[in-house]
């Protein structure tokens, strides 16, 4: 084996642990009702975060300010669980990942009562590697497909 081959294949395996690590932290953010100390190591300046029933936001200021919204008015609560990621290393920069979604949370609307909600989805983020050779999310869109009342029987 070359070392040209040994050093890529070294990269790819350190760019996807890296990326993986990047999803890992969204969540444990995420869980603590979007921290915005976490959350804002894991967007470019320039990034853009956008789900199907909370909006889209666009620059990592925005995104801290509306997902610390989005915890205080409507997700009380969560327990994101991601799933099966799929990393697609496109060069030393620039990767696309996908995973799924389960999460239990309680939820907040307007006018009623929180319900505990078991929901799903589907993720689909670019990423990309900064100077301090750090992976952090360009775009991260979330498909989410399903909202059911959590089983209490």
């Amino acid at each position: 084996m070359s070392q040209h081959n040994l050093e890529t294949r070294l990269h790819y395996l350190e760019s996807c642990e890296a990326i993986r690590s990047l999803v890992g932290r969204y969540a444990t953010a995420a869980d603590q009702r979007n921290n915005p100390t976490i959350m804002q190591h894991l967007f470019h300046d320039d990034a853009v975060w956008c789900a199907n029933g909370f909006g889209e936001y666009q620059g990592r200021q925005n995104i801290l300010d509306a997902l610390s919204g989005i915890a205080e008015a409507q997700v009380l609560w969560s327990l994101h669980i991601m799933a099966m990621p799929d990393i697609e290393v496109l060069d030393h920069h620039h990767a696309n990942v996908s995973w799924m979604l389960w999460e239990v949370c309680k939820l907040a609307e307007k006018g009623m009562q929180a319900t505990t909600s078991c929901l799903g989805g589907f993720y689909q983020a670019t990423v990309r590697c900064d100077e301090e050779d750090e992976w952090k999310f360009d775009r991260v869109e979330l498909n989410l497909t399903f909202n059911q009342p959590y089983p209490t029987t």
